[in-house]
């Protein structure tokens, strides 16, 4: 880990407990509950490597929110998993009844000085007053985080904006009993070309799943990776476990 990587670490860990401290004496407390999920995501992919993701979301109080994403990957024909990949969030919406948040991102990676910083406003669209009817008729949840300062620990730095969109949709909500869904993000990103142009690489997942039984899912996963070399697409299936609070 880096020492930039420790400080933002202290920033995190700060903000939930300012934000901790600060709901014990806040009216808001009150009224708030905490709410989230912890889910345990096991795959195999169609290009022969095993992925093993955690996602943590926590809604704090005083319009806070934590979400993360850890990805640990194995390597080509392997079971063991040698890398690691992880989000780690902090939310803030600007209002009560807002759509709007402000948000803090930090991304680190297996290897040294790797690591990325990133501030924006993550706009959701289901939430927006005048497209909430539309959006909770269709059972469906839409945000668009705009990336818009980006910072990294290699040198020299080359990040521009990003666009990171997330969705998730009941399919067939009264024929399944809200038991399956398709979900998934999609992080858009732009990176200068050895011509000096601008292009768009992608990296995104859609997956569909089932809730088989209590917390437990089947899920099928279409991934894309236009930063490896080759291989940029593939398809992962496995089981999820889902707890929430």
């Amino acid at each position: 880990m880096t020492t930039k990587s420790i400080y933002i670490t202290v920033l995190i860990l700060s903000g939930l407990f300012l934000n901790s401290l600060y709901s014990q004496n806040n009216q808001e407390s009150e009224t708030h509950k905490n709410s989230g999920f912890l889910d345990f995501n096991g795959y195999y992919d169609s290009r022969r490597f095993s992925t093993f993701t955690i996602n943590a979301l926590a809604n704090l109080s005083y319009r806070l929110q934590y979400f993360s994403l850890t990805n640990f990957q194995g390597s080509d024909s392997t079971t063991d998993l040698s890398t690691f990949y992880t989000e780690q969030n902090l939310r803030w919406k600007i209002k009560g009844n807002s759509p709007l948040d402000l948000t803090v991102q930090w991304v680190a990676r297996t290897g040294n000085n790797n690591d990325n910083f990133r501030l924006g406003v993550r706009w959701k669209l289901n939430e927006t007053n005048y497209l909430q009817p539309f959006f909770k008729k269709l059972h469906f949840a839409y945000s668009i985080n705009f990336h818009l300062l980006q910072f990294t620990t290699k040198a020299p730095s080359k990040l521009l904006p990003q666009i990171e969109h997330v969705y998730r949709l009941n399919l067939l909500p009264s024929v399944f009993k809200n038991r399956l869904y398709l979900g998934g993000f999609a992080d858009q990103n732009m990176v200068y070309q050895d011509n000096g142009n601008i292009s768009f690489k992608w990296v995104s997942e859609h997956q569909i799943g089932y809730n088989i039984c209590n917390s437990f899912f089947i899920i099928l996963e279409y991934r894309i990776n236009d930063f490896l070399p080759s291989d940029n697409y593939g398809l992962g299936y496995g089981l999820e476990y889902k707890m929430t609070f």
